[in-house]
């Protein structure tokens, strides 16, 4: 048993019990003697990529080639880094060039028992820049563009660099994965664009066989499979009904109406899916949906809380607590026609439907690239701890240094700077 410091204990009895609004500075030890849960991995400044739990001591390389010149010249990062959902390997893709352009690509899979890093697809003409996992942890699903760029191609390659197989083209492109791991739901193209849109499932056996789903889309961007595969969410427009966000069941069969919209919507289950969470966007933008926020209970339809002026959102692994992102522009007085943005932390607790401001912090530029699309990586891709205790954010100081932070749900603990960084994620488990 470990012995618990005087200082470790004080803090933790007041966490436990401190007015609202009021934080606790963190004792330096709490990070050595707190419960860890799962794994964090990131991008450093030097654009190489590490993995370390959530003290963030002695975080480990996983790789140590990447080199940044300021003055141009050739160029090694890493970037995309995307959990396994059992936790025990990490994607991730490196990119290769001179100056400003990319001459090549590697998707790698990092296995954390083994510590070994298998290359498993490569190229000098197509750039993967989103990765999904399949639900069975055996391949990995990806976006990359195309050697002409009109469209982009959604590949899958196998975890152990067994092959690559195409699966389809588009563009824009979402999918949301079945729990079965055998069929995929896409939609892809943009109404009036040389891509027509499309809302269809690929069903993933020997052959690749595509079946339309028979309902003509309002404006969204990914659809989401329900975590036990039952349900569909998706959107749809009529001229009787309008925009709408929808159930449908796994063979796209209409179930019912879940909530009408004017101009987008973006929406995500809860992970014991009793529970749906969507923006309803105010207006157009040229990606993302930003607007009013709406929790739903499935059981009983009821719309149980409202917020507005939000941009993106998380669930926590335990379907307790939502947290979402308001943004906004916020000018210095040393560039006020340069304005930053600056996001709000918010946390729901949808048992007492109560909601908190926790942090406010400037994303990197990473991670802002990541909240137009959380429907899509809301699935590939979590920022909470396995244990619904923490989360983990990236952030620019005041100073201008990019970091990552751990931040504890409760908003009872100041926000834990871990290490320099660009973008982190936690592992699912």
């Amino acid at each position: 048993m470990k012995k618990i410091f005087p200082s470790v204990l004080l803090a933790l009895m007041l966490a436990a019990c401190v007015p609202e609004g009021v934080r606790v500075p963190q004792s330096p030890l709490l990070p050595l003697l707190e419960r860890k849960s799962g794994l964090i991995a990131f991008v450093g400044v030097d654009g190489n990529i590490y993995i370390t739990d959530q003290s963030g001591r002695n975080p480990a390389p996983i790789t140590e080639d990447a080199s940044i010149p300021e003055g141009g010249g050739n160029f090694v990062f890493y970037q995309y880094p995307t959990w396994s959902l059992d936790g025990s390997q990490l994607a991730f893709v490196s990119a290769r060039g001179t100056g400003q352009s990319q001459t090549s690509a590697v998707l790698f899979v990092h296995n954390v028992d083994d510590e070994t890093t298998t290359e498993i697809f490569s190229s000098e003409t197509e750039f993967p820049f989103y990765l999904y996992w399949s639900p069975d942890d055996e391949n990995v699903t990806f976006l990359t563009t195309s050697a002409g760029g009109a469209s982009l191609i959604l590949q899958s390659a196998a975890a152990n660099g067994d092959g690559i197989s195409v699966l389809d083209t588009g563009s824009p492109f979402y999918w949301s994965w079945a729990p079965d791991g055998n069929t995929m739901i896409v939609h892809t193209g943009v109404e009036a664009a040389a891509t027509p849109e499309r809302l269809s499932f690929l069903n993933l056996d020997a052959d690749i066989i595509e079946d339309s789903v028979d309902s003509t889309p309002a404006s969204f961007q990914a659809p989401a499979w329900s975590p036990d595969g039952s349900r569909i969410l998706l959107t749809r427009t009529s001229p009787e009904e309008g925009n709408e966000i929808v159930l449908v069941n796994s063979s796209g069969d209409y179930e019912r109406s879940l909530a009408k919209f004017d101009v987008n919507a973006a929406f995500a289950w809860s992970p014991d899916g009793e529970l749906v969470a969507h923006i309803e966007g105010d207006e157009p933008i040229s990606a993302g949906t930003l607007g009013d926020l709406h929790v739903t209970e499935l059981a009983t339809s009821e719309d149980f809380f409202q917020d507005d002026n939000v941009f993106a959102f998380f669930w926590s692994p335990d379907s307790r607590n939502l947290a979402y992102f308001k943004p906004f522009l916020v000018a210095s007085e040393e560039s006020p026609d340069d304005p930053s943005l600056v996001l709000e932390l918010h946390m729901l607790d949808t048992v007492t439907a109560e909601s908190k401001l926790l942090f406010t912090f400037r994303p990197t530029s990473q991670f802002s690239a990541v909240l137009p699309y959380f429907d899509q990586y809301h699935q590939s891709t979590t920022i909470w701890s396995p244990d619904s205790n923490n989360l983990v954010l990236s952030f620019v100081s005041q100073e201008g240094s990019p970091g990552i932070a751990v931040v504890a749900a409760s908003g009872q603990l100041e926000p834990r700077i871990i290490s320099q960084g660009l973008i982190a994620f936690w592992s699912w488990k």
